[in-house]
């Protein structure tokens, strides 16, 4: 073994740019593999890190389905919107629910403060007073939105930490007056740092009662983003009841007919996951997909380039076998060094991806890592390849008469 290694490695370096261009078609598929499951995974890891914050007595009704593909946004986007009197209902009406808040939230805001201003990336956030216990999040400083803030209006904001880091960096925002979509509002609270596990950070927001977004980002009768309900039942063990009572009483409020489907989407943290689990398995499939073919036609070009080696060893081959090498011996020979180059390449890709994924984790605020059996399959799947684009010329350079070999030129 440590001869046909040997003799492997020899003849890959004496031909060091003609084996780089081969292994280049394994690295890319390979890294393509890896990169692509390691942001998934992160991905994948992320979406349970948010959805934990939920906890496993609440539900969301949205308007749109967590995942909406090609033309049915039409559909969807024809829906009427769910309002802030929705959750006010829910919570008045239902036996089960211990608490319903509503949610919209309009992105890529700047927030300013006498000559400081934050770059136009903030999510500012309407809401009620139970938002902090539905989101299972805490104030490090002042208070939160009250049921008397969003019944009257009042313009009162929480910053998130990276916009009062931001925008008071030596001093303290607490009842300080800023501007939110060109209208003053007070500072009434602080809230604390949050684990980001997107490219957004998860700190970058500013709270306020939804009344009062709905007179500051109102065009006519559109709100700029549709409202979703966050319903807390009173535990897990209610929870189906509370659920199955939202949807009932939403559908007499919403006066939808009896032989029609909701017109709203009910989901739970489960619900969620699996649909977006679904989602990205046929992620995967597409990156193992597109990564096989580039295997496929590195394979051909191990192939080629074994063919080319074959031709030009001929004569070293028939010294072989009149020295006593057997078959078995030369086919071994050439079957090993077709693995070995598919396997360089395959460790190379490994190794490239393994590296994407570490600059891309802070990137996109995610854990991206390349998982075990990812890294398996491609050692595994590039050894088949150059098993079996390799065994061809292996057996043709076996099969040649010593004596004809010995006259090549």
């Amino acid at each position: 073994m440590a001869d046909y290694l040997q003799i492997a490695l020899r003849s890959i370096m004496s031909n060091k740019l003609r084996s780089g261009m081969t292994l280049l078609g394994v690295v890319i598929g390979v890294w393509a593999i890896t990169s692509m499951q390691a942001v998934v995974t992160g991905f994948e890891r992320a979406m349970e890190d948010e959805l934990s914050a939920l906890g496993s007595e609440t539900f969301v009704i949205q308007k749109f389905p967590a995942i909406v593909v090609g033309h049915s946004r039409h559909k969807y986007r024809r829906r009427k919107d769910l309002t802030y009197d929705d959750a006010r209902f829910l919570e008045a009406a239902s036996d089960n629910i211990q608490a319903a808040t509503a949610v919209v939230e309009g992105y890529g805001k700047t927030i300013k403060y006498r000559d400081k201003k934050t770059a136009p990336t903030v999510n500012v956030i309407g809401t009620m007073a139970g938002y902090l216990i539905s989101k299972s999040q805490e104030l490090a400083a002042g208070r939160f939105l009250t049921a008397s803030d969003v019944l009257h209006g009042r313009q009162v904001a929480v910053l998130g930490r990276d916009v009062a880091s931001e925008l008071f960096p030596y001093s303290d925002p607490m009842d300080q007056n800023v501007l939110v979509g060109n209208q003053g509002f007070k500072v009434i609270g602080v809230l604390d740092q949050v684990s980001s596990s997107f490219e957004e950070s998860a700190d970058n927001v500013v709270i306020i009662p939804i009344t009062a977004y709905q007179k500051v980002f109102t065009s006519g009768n559109r709100w700029m983003s549709s409202t979703s309900l966050i319903v807390r039942a009173w535990d897990v063990a209610n929870l189906d009841e509370a659920m199955d009572e939202a949807v009932a009483l939403l559908r007499i409020r919403r006066k939808v007919p009896l032989n029609e489907e909701n017109d709203f989407e009910v989901l739970t943290a489960e619900s969620i996951m699996s649909t977006m689990m679904d989602f990205t398995k046929y992620i995967r499939l597409a990156a193992v997909g597109i990564a096989g073919i580039s295997l496929l036609v590195a394979g051909i070009g191990i192939m080629n380039i074994m063919l080319v080696s074959v031709m030009e060893r001929t004569r070293e081959i028939g010294i072989r076998k009149a020295v006593g090498a057997k078959r078995r011996n030369i086919l071994l020979q050439f079957l090993f060094e077709a693995v070995l180059l598919s396997e360089i390449g395959a460790f190379t890709g490994i190794l490239v991806g393994i590296l994407t994924a570490w600059a891309l984790s802070p990137l996109l605020n995610m854990d991206a890592r390349v998982p075990g059996w990812a890294i398996l399959s491609a050692i595994g799947y590039c050894s088949a390849i150059g098993i079996f684009f390799g065994l061809y010329p292996a057996n043709k350079a076996s099969r040649l008469d010593p004596i004809e070999a010995l006259r090549h030129e």
